[in-house]
């Protein structure tokens, strides 16, 4: 009888392949480089390396404190990184490190670019709060409610999002915002291009950017998550070392997808390439996944 648990047959099941290996030791966060196949990897030691499918793999800086977080600028020139030691920096894709800082975050960290305007948010001694840098420089930092997370709205200004019972609660950012006094769910929340992605140590759950009520999965112990630019396709890691995909229209309650064991640690993080056609996710190593399978989840019996 064929081993359900072997590594080959869950690829099949799943419908993931294992493409690539590249040698990116203890990646912890990942970004694709908008409109190229080309993966920007940072590293628990510090460390940012490039990979591309084709050309191979190269280091571009190390010395960096630990990768938390990781944006590449839609100008395909610049990355943003920042760490929960503190640390952040912008650095460029050619090589080098154009501005260093020091930002007030020890957890939670969400960063991204707006703009000109690399933005970070996070948990500091003093609460939550979001800051935005321009050329190195401090431009703004405003206090946020606990648990929430700035997004890019539809009209391409800062929004807030909470996780409340009564679905994903989003406003407008601003200093004289006023904010709901509805308690918070317990759901993590992380920005994923036109969606939210929110984990809970039982499952994660799925909302539109503009907020609302969300598609949600059984899945114990997720720990990265992403959604593919155009909406058909979410990727996961668990705390197991397994990478999962799904198809984000088919998502309730009584679904879970098939997972692969791709790694021995916990995924620290996974991304999609921003054709859609691979799925980056980073543990004690590096790999790249394509697949076939459509729609490879499956109903609870």
């Amino acid at each position: 009888m064929r081993d359900t648990t072997d590594a080959h047959f869950l690829h099949q099941r799943s419908g993931l392949e294992s493409v690539l290996r590249p040698p990116v030791p203890a990646p912890t966060a990942l970004a694709w480089v908008p409109g190229r196949e080309e993966l920007v990897a940072g590293t628990r030691d510090g460390a940012i390396f490039i990979v591309d499918p084709v050309l191979g793999t190269r280091q571009l800086v190390d010395g960096l404190a630990p990768v938390h977080v990781l944006s590449v600028h839609p100008d395909r020139k610049r990355y943003f990184t920042a760490s929960e030691k503190g640390k952040w920096a912008v650095g460029k894709l050619a090589g080098g490190v154009e501005h260093e800082g020091r930002h007030p975050f020890v957890r939670h960290l969400v960063g991204f670019w707006l703009g000109e305007y690399a933005v970070l948010t996070g948990e500091g001694a003093k609460g939550y709060s979001v800051i935005l840098y321009q050329d190195g420089q401090l431009k703004a930092s405003i206090d946020i409610p606990e648990r929430a997370i700035p997004l890019i709205g539809e009209n391409g200004k800062l929004n807030l999002a909470r996780s409340m019972g009564a679905g994903l609660d989003v406003v407008p950012l601003g200093r004289n915002t006023t904010y709901a006094a509805t308690e918070t769910t317990a759901h993590v929340l992380q920005p994923s291009g036109t969606h939210v992605l929110g984990f809970t140590t039982t499952g994660v759950a799925i909302w539109p950017r503009t907020g609302g009520m969300p598609r949600s999965m059984r899945l114990p112990d997720v720990t990265a998550g992403d959604v593919t630019v155009n909406g058909n396709f979410v990727g996961f890691g668990a705390r197991s070392g397994a990478v999962a995909l799904a198809t984000l229209h088919t998502l309730d309650g009584r679904i879970r997808p098939h997972l692969v064991k791709a790694f021995e640690q916990p995924v620290s993080t996974v991304a999609f390439s921003s054709r859609g056609r691979w799925l980056a996710a980073g543990a004690e190593g590096l790999r790249i996944f394509t697949w076939d399978d459509p729609d490879p989840t499956k109903v609870l019996e």
